[in-house]
Formats: C-alpha cells, structure tokens, sequence
C-alpha cells in the first residue's frame, strides 16, 4: 500500500517550540511534496469576562473594539507565523514546492482545528506536544488527545524534545 500525503495541516501556537513542530512539518511537505497549511487558532474572551467588560463600555462600543482588536491581532499573528516559516525554510536542506498558507481564526482550539482539517481535506494533522505534568493533564486534558479521540485523520504529535 502506497502512502499518499497531499494535504498537511499543522495547527500551532506560538509558544517557544512553534517553529520546531513548523519545521517537522515542513519537512514531512517536502518528503511527500505536500501542501502545508499552517493554523493558529486564538482562544475567545470567556462569556462572563465579555458581559462584564461591556456593561462598562457598551455592548456597540465592545463589539467595535474587538471587532478592530481581532483584525490587527490576526495579521500580527500571520505576520510572526510567516517570519517562523521563513525562519525555519532557509534552516531546511529540501527546498519546499509548495509554499506554506497560513490560517489565524478566533475560537475553541479542537473544534476550529478539526473543522479547517475538514475543509481543507488534509490527510495529515500535525500537533505539538507539551509537557505539562500528569496533573495538568488529567484535569484539563490536552488538545492533542481530543483530536485524536475525535479525528479519522492521520494525527503525528511532535513531542518537546524532536528536533532540539
């Protein structure tokens, strides 16, 4: 059986070991000469945050604010995620065909992960790992550990020591 890997979606924050689960996956690109697009997904303001915040403001007022806040946010989170796969490419010994697209949308990390996967139609999502602790991660779980609960995709998790 032959392997094909068209599609590859690596979703990131942009903690320290980003550009490490970025490069893994450009590299996984160049091997099977793949699409990459990579995903950050920004977490939403808590309900009851937002509901204080605009009794002080005005609910138009807020929806104002955060309406600019979320747009310059976004290109500034691209620009950072553009300058990591600049970064990371010139270090790569392959040479990339396709060039990385960059995805940044606002809301729940697995929910917005998996709904991109499935528009885009990836076969491979590609995750970090953080190191956490045990106790971190029986109370809060791990967005890793959703996907792979909830995904029919190829799911490769890159844990924090690869590529140090």
């Amino acid at each position: 059986m032959e392997m094909k890997i068209n599609k590859i979606l690596v979703a990131k924050d942009l903690s320290k070991d980003s550009s490490r689960v970025i490069r893994y996956a450009l590299e996984l690109g160049c091997k099977f000469h793949a699409q990459i697009h990579v995903l950050h997904v920004m977490p939403t303001v808590d309900s009851s945050v937002l509901n204080m915040v605009a009794l002080t403001m005005g609910p138009d007022n807020l929806a104002k604010f955060n309406a600019v806040n979320e747009s310059e946010l976004s290109e500034k989170t691209k620009e950072q995620l553009h300058a990591i796969i600049a970064q990371e490419t010139e270090l790569m010994e392959e040479e990339t065909i396709h060039p990385p697209q960059v995805e940044v949308h606002h809301g729940e990390p697995v929910p917005m992960i998996l709904e991109v996967a499935d528009r885009l139609d990836v076969d491979m999502i590609v995750l970090g790992s953080h190191s956490k602790g045990k106790l971190h991660y029986a109370f809060l779980g791990s967005v890793a550990e959703k996907i792979l609960r909830k995904t029919n995709r190829v799911v490769t998790i890159v844990p924090p020591h690869v590529g140090r």
